[in-house]
């Protein structure tokens, strides 16, 4: 495209200048021969012409050395302020930008913060699995991510919480450690142009997938891996976008490690309080607050609730001959025994030394004395070795009683049990015995 030709009278003013000097002379010049030509006029006519002469000569060059530049001036002035304008307009485009990316900062540090708020309430790791869930699809809502956990052996990890558009497939819920560069690496991994980059053996299925693996690390130990991929590839240049999301990822990765290791702890600290540490049964303390709640439960619903007292026969014998590593051993093959063989709603206790307990929420009394009978028999069909020694027959005895029938507060209903139960020994061992509505 040709340039216009620039103007040389604007460009030039000495060159205009001496262009009006020269018509200005010629003008003149000419009505002075012209002048010559007339008659003498009167001295007042010849100054009111030459004055007029004058005046004619003197206003262009006046025009031009004032006003000009006062026009020029003005032009500069509505350039200026058009300027000016631009600029407040550019200025106000990117306050309102940076006060959109404000608010969403601030949206995205409440959802934080709710979060965090939200998981130090959760009793149970699913509950929190529930919270991640919601507040991250509000957090990326251009992308699908996932929560991925260590498994109880460490030996591989498992998503435990998913969100997005896009589904991950059942193939890639579980990878080992070693297939995470994120994990490997114990840091942040974005893959931003999977040409140019690391890509994790997980993401082997989407070779040209550009993603964020962020390692969640608490007290040194990493507990799970949060992932991201970006799911529109063509609604806008993929460069950055996850980095930029990685500010956010991070710091959600941090909150949600710091959760879930609260919650490990918790539960840990919980069972410690409640559980047998020998046996990994429930303790006494939980069976006689359990059976305070289902005798409640079982008076709103008008339901039995059965009790079952165990003892193992002559446990005094096997510690005496075998020494007490034997015996634990025993006590903790019959807690495991016990553990494998109830129902879904059923709680196994150690009671304390070679006793165990049993509450059995809506069981008749036929139905529990049945139960006992077959824990019996699993008992006697148990071959138990120590350092390649068997410790020979093992038997147990039980007593059975039942809410309300054998007793209408806890401590009634135990007390039933363990009368039936002596009965049990006193009548030979090695046998079930039902509860006599007498001892309630």
């Amino acid at each position: 495209m040709s340039q216009p030709k620039p103007n040389t009278l604007e460009q030039s003013p000495l060159r205009l200048v001496l262009i009006l000097a020269c018509s200005i002379f010629a003008v003149e010049f000419g009505l002075m021969i012209f002048f010559s030509a007339l008659p003498p006029l009167k001295p007042w006519i010849e100054a009111a012409v030459d004055a007029t002469l004058l005046v004619t000569v003197l206003l262009p060059i006046v025009l031009f050395f004032v006003y000009r530049p006062l026009t020029r001036r003005i032009q500069e002035r509505e350039q200026a302020e058009a300027a000016l304008s631009a600029a407040h307009d550019q200025l106000e485009l990117r306050v309102q930008q940076r006060t959109a990316d404000l608010e969403l900062r601030n949206r995205e540090i409440r959802l934080l913060a709710d979060m965090s708020n939200f998981l130090q309430a959760c009793a149970t790791a699913d509950e929190a699995y529930g919270v991640i869930t919601h507040t991250a699809q509000q957090l990326f809502l251009e992308s699908t991510g996932a929560l991925f956990v260590f498994s109880a052996s460490r030996n591989d990890l498992e998503a435990m919480a998913t969100w997005g558009e896009l589904a991950i497939s059942p193939n890639e819920r579980v990878f080992s450690p070693e297939e995470c560069c994120a994990l490997r690496r114990g840091r942040a991994h974005i893959v931003e142009d999977p040409r140019s980059a690391l890509s994790c053996r997980h993401m082997a299925a989407h070779p040209a997938g550009r993603y964020l693996c962020v390692p969640m690390m608490a007290q040194g130990e990493a507990l799970g891996v949060l992932h991201l991929r970006h799911n529109p590839p063509g609604a806008e240049s993929a460069q950055g976008i996850l980095t930029r999301k990685a500010w956010l990822a991070v710091p959600l990765a941090e909150h949600v490690a710091l959760a879930l290791a609260n919650l490990k702890l918790r539960e840990t600290l919980r069972n410690q309080s409640i559980r047998d540490p020998l046996t990994g049964l429930f303790n006494r303390r939980y069976m006689e607050e359990t059976l305070e709640r289902e005798i409640r439960r079982s008076e709103r619903s008008h339901r039995p609730l059965g009790a079952v007292m165990i003892d193992i026969d002559h446990f005094k014998h096997f510690n005496d001959t075998f020494g007490h590593e034997a015996g634990d051993l025993l006590l903790r093959e019959v807690g495991a025994l016990l553990a494998t063989q109830i129902r879904d709603g059923d709680i196994a206790c150690r009671h304390g030394g070679e006793e165990f307990a049993l509450i059995l929420p809506e069981s008749p009394l036929e139905a529990v004395r049945q139960r006992a009978e077959e824990l019996r028999l699993g008992v006697r069909q148990m071959s138990v070795q120590y350092r390649g020694q068997s410790l020979g027959a093992v038997t147990v005895s039980a007593g059975v009683a039942v809410f309300p029938e054998h007793g209408g507060v806890a401590e009634a209903l135990l007390r039933a049990t363990d009368r039936a139960l002596y009965r049990a020994k006193g009548a030979g061992r090695d046998r079930v015995v039902l509860a006599e509505p007498c001892d309630q």
